[in-house]
C-alpha cells in the first residue's frame, strides 16, 4: 500500500506527533495535496507464548480496530486548526512503524514524523522510528519537533549550503517553501575553523565572507530565488551544531541527505542526524 503524490504522516499520541499531524496539515493545505495519517500496529498475539488461531484473530482485529480509532480521533482534534478543503484519511496498516511509514510514502511528495515517539526515550534523543525513517525513506522527510513557545518573528526557511550536489538539491526545494510562505530564505554555509584558519589569503582587497555571502545569492538565484528576500549567512565551526543554533522554532531547515534511501541504503551523514535530532523546529531532509 502506499499513498502515490500526496503527504503522508505518522501519527502517534505524544505531543510531537500531533504537532508533527499539525504541520503536515497545514502542508497539505498550502499545496493542494492529499494527506494520509497512518499509525501502525502490531499484532499482540505474536507475543504470546502459543496463540491459538482463535486468539490471534481475536487479538489482531482489537489491535488493529485500536489503532484505527486512534488515527481517526488525532486527525479530527487536529482539523479543528486547519482551514477546510484538504482531502484526508486515517490508515492502520499492520507492521513496525519505520518500515510501514516508509513502505506507504513510497511514492509520496511528503513523509512526516514527529521526532519524538510516546515511549520511555531520552528528550535529548531522536526516536528510533524518526531515526529509522530519516535512514531509510526515499522521498523527502519532514521530522517535527514538540511544539514550542509562541513566535512572532518573520518567516525563515534556513537552508544547509556546502556547494554538493546534495545541498543544491536541498537549495531548490527550500526555495519553493519560501516562495510559499512568503518567507525570507537564508542560506547557510558553516565554515570548518579549521581550514578556514589555515586557508590562503585571497588577492588583494577582497573580503572572504563577502565573496561567500555572493556565492550563496548566486546559488539561490540560480534555483529560482530571484523573487525572494534572501539573507545568506556565513558561520564558523562544526556544520550541525551551528545550524541548530541558527534556527528559531518556527523556522524551517532544509538540509541535504548523501543517503540513498531504502532499507539496503546509506545512512544519512553526521550533520542531518545531528540538526533532525537537536533542532528547535521542523527539518526537512532532502536526497539529491
Amino acid at each position: 500500500w502506499s499513498s502515490p503524490g500526496g503527504i503522508v504522516v505518522g501519527v502517534d499520541a505524544s505531543p510531537a506527533g500531533d504537532a508533527a499531524l499539525r504541520w503536515a496539515l497545514r502542508e497539505a493545505a498550502a499545496r493542494r495535496l492529499p494527506l494520509t495519517a497512518v499509525r501502525a500496529w502490531v499484532n499482540p498475539a505474536l507475543g504470546v507464548a502459543y496463540p491459538v488461531g482463535a486468539l490471534v484473530e481475536e487479538m489482531s482485529g482489537e489491535a488493529a480496530d485500536a489503532a484505527q480509532r486512534l488515527a481517526d480521533e488525532r486527525l479530527k482534534l487536529a482539523l479543528e486548526d486547519v482551514p477546510d478543503g484538504v482531502e484526508t484519511r486515517a490508515v492502520a496498516l499492520n507492521g513496525a512503524t519505520a518500515e510501514v511509514l516508509v513502505a506507504a510514502a513510497r511514492d509520496a511528495a511528503l513523509l512526516v514524523v514527529g521526532s519524538r515517539g510516546a515511549g520511555p526515550l531520552s528528550r535529548a534523543l531522536l526516536g528510533s522510528v524518526s531515526t529509522s525513517v530519516l535512514h531509510h525513506a526515499q522521498t523527502p522527510v519532514v521530522v517535527v519537533p514538540e511544539a514550542g513557545p509562541a513566535d512572532h518573528a518573520p518567516a525563515r526557511v534556513l537552508v544547509g549550503v556546502d556547494h554538493s550536489p546534495e545541498s543544491y538539491a536541498a537549495l531548490e526545494l527550500a526555495v519553493e517553501q519560501a516562495r510559499r510562505r512568503g518567507a525570507t530564505l537564508v542560506p547557510v554555509q558553516v565554515e570548518d575553523p579549521i581550514s578556514r584558519a589555515g586557508g590562503q589569503a585571497g588577492p588583494p582587497h577582497t573580503d572572504p565572507q563577502a565573496n561567500a555571502r555572493h556565492g550563496l545569492l548566486r546559488a539561490a538565484v540560480s534555483v529560482g530565488a530571484s523573487s525572494l528576500l534572501v539573507e545568506p549567512e556565513i558561520l564558523v565551526g562544526h556544520a550541525g551544531p551551528e545550524l541548530v543554533a541558527a534556527a528559531r522554532p518556527h523556522d524551517l531547515l532544509v538540509v541535504g541527505s548523501r543517503g540513498r534511501g531504502g532499507f539496503a541504503g546509506v545512512l544519512l551523514g553526521s550533520t542531518s542526524t545531528h540538526v533532525a535530532q537537536h533542532a528547535p523546529c521542523p527539518v526537512l531532509v532532502v536526497r539529491r
